[in-house]
C-alpha cells in the first residue's frame, strides 16, 4: 500500500446505521474508465430508501450517491475525455449487449455492469470511478450542484414525460408530489406545452411548482385532490397523472382523476400495499405504466435543456461529507423543497 493515495468517502456499513467519513484508497482508472473529482453529489429519497433498506437493500458497506457532477481527474487507456472537463456521471452502466442496451434503454438492463450508488460505490466521496461512456459534458453556465440534482430528478422527468407518459401539447397533466422529481416533471411537462396541476401537502413546495409553471397547486390535506382535478377540468378528468410519491393512496387517486383512456404513470414507490381498484382501471380503460430511472440519452437531453435555461434545479442546501446523516434526516422529515447536495 506504499504510495497509495487516499480520499475521504461517506460510508454506510449497516442499514439505518450512521454514515461515517472514512479514508479509502483513491481508485485508479482502468481501460475505458475515468476518475472524477466530485464537486457535487445530490441526495434524494432513493438514497433514503437505500440507507434504511426500505424497498431497496444495497450491498454493505457501500458509498451511496448516484447524482454526481465533477471534473475529470484522470483517465484510463482508451479514454479521450480531457482532464478538467466538467461532467455529469450517468449512474447506470448497462451491459451494452442486451436488446435493451442496444435499443438505448439501459435503465431496463437486467444485468448491468454497475448501478453507482445502488450496488457499486457512488459519488459521496472526493473521487468517483466510472465508465467513461457514462460521462455527459456540463455547460459552463450550469453549476455542479445544479447538474448533480438534474442528473437524477431531471433525467427521470425527461424520461417519464417524453418517453413513458408521452405528454402532448395541450394536454392536462397532474403531478402528484412537488419534491425534487415532481418539480422537474412539472418543468418538463410545461416545456412540452402541457397545462400542469401540482398536488402536494407542503405550501413551499406548491409555491415552487407554481413558480416553475404549474397552473394551480392543490393541498391534499385541505381538499380532495380527485374532486379538485375533476372540478378544474369540468368533470372530464385530466389526460395524464404522473405520481412521483407512490404511497398507499396515490395510485388509486391517480386513476380516479384521469379521463377514460387517460394515462397514469407511477414513478414513486413504497414497500407497502397500494389501494388500487382494478375495476376502475378496467371500466375506464386506464393506461397504467411504470417509469424507472432514465437513459444516457435522457441525461444528455436534460443537460441540453439546462444549458438553454429550459429547466432549473431546485437546490435546497449544501452539506459536507460529514453531514450526510443530517441531510437524510431532513429528507425523511419532508421539510426539503427540492434537493440537497453534498459537496465533498
Amino acid at each position: 500500500m506504499s504510495g497509495t493515495q487516499l480520499m475521504s468517502a461517506a460510508v454506510l456499513r449497516e442499514l439505518r446505521g450512521p454514515i461515517t467519513v472514512e479514508q479509502r484508497p483513491r481508485p485508479v482508472p482502468g481501460p475505458g474508465q475515468a476518475l472524477i473529482r466530485v464537486r457535487a453529489a445530490g441526495l434524494c429519497h432513493t438514497d433514503l430508501h437505500l440507507a434504511t433498506g426500505e424497498a431497496i437493500a444495497p450491498p454493505l458497506p457501500i458509498v451511496l450517491g448516484h447524482e454526481i457532477a465533477g471534473e475529470v481527474a484522470e483517465v484510463g487507456p482508451g479514454v479521450d475525455a480531457p482532464v478538467g472537463q466538467r461532467v455529469l456521471a450517468y449512474y447506470y452502466d448497462g451491459c451494452g449487449r442486451c436488446a435493451w442496451c442496444v435499443g438505448g434503454m439501459e435503465n431496463l438492463c437486467a444485468a448491468p455492469n454497475a448501478k453507482w450508488g445502488f450496488d457499486t460505490d457512488g459519488g459521496l466521496a472526493e473521487y468517483f470511478l466510472t465508465a467513461a461512456r457514462c460521462l455527459v459534458p456540463i455547460a459552463e453556465q450550469v453549476s455542479f450542484a445544479e447538474a448533480a440534482v438534474l442528473g437524477c430528478s431531471g433525467t427521470t422527468a425527461v424520461r417519464v414525460v417524453r418517453a413513458v407518459a408521452e405528454v402532448a401539447r395541450g394536454e392536462v397533466v397532474v403531478v402528484i408530489g412537488a419534491g425534487g422529481v415532481g418539480l422537474a416533471v412539472t418543468q418538463v411537462a410545461v416545456a412540452e406545452g402541457a397545462t400542469v396541476f401540482a398536488v402536494d401537502p407542503h405550501e413551499p413546495s406548491r409555491a415552487q411548482a407554481i413558480r416553475y409553471g404549474a397552473t394551480a397547486a392543490v393541498d391534499p390535506r385541505a381538499a380532495d385532490p380527485v374532486a379538485a382535478v375533476l372540478a378544474a377540468t369540468g368533470g372530464r378528468g385530466c389526460d395524464v397523472v404522473i405520481d412521483t410519491v407512490g404511497n398507499e393512496h396515490t395510485p388509486g387517486q391517480a386513476v380516479r382523476m384521469t379521463r377514460p383512456r387517460g394515462r397514469v404513470v407511477l414513478v414513486g414507490y413504497t414497500d407497502k400495499p397500494a389501494a388500487l381498484d382494478v375495476l376502475e382501471v378496467v371500466v375506464r380503460e386506464t393506461i397504467l405504466r411504470g417509469s424507472v430511472g432514465a437513459t444516457l440519452a435522457d441525461a444528455r437531453a436534460v443537460m441540453a435543456m439546462a444549458a438553454a435555461g429550459r429547466i432549473r434545479a431546485c437546490v435546497a442546501g449544501e452539506y459536507p461529507l460529514g453531514g450526510v446523516d443530517e441531510a437524510l434526516r431532513r429528507l425523511a422529515e419532508g421539510s426539503v423543497v427540492g434537493r440537497l447536495v453534498v459537496v465533498p
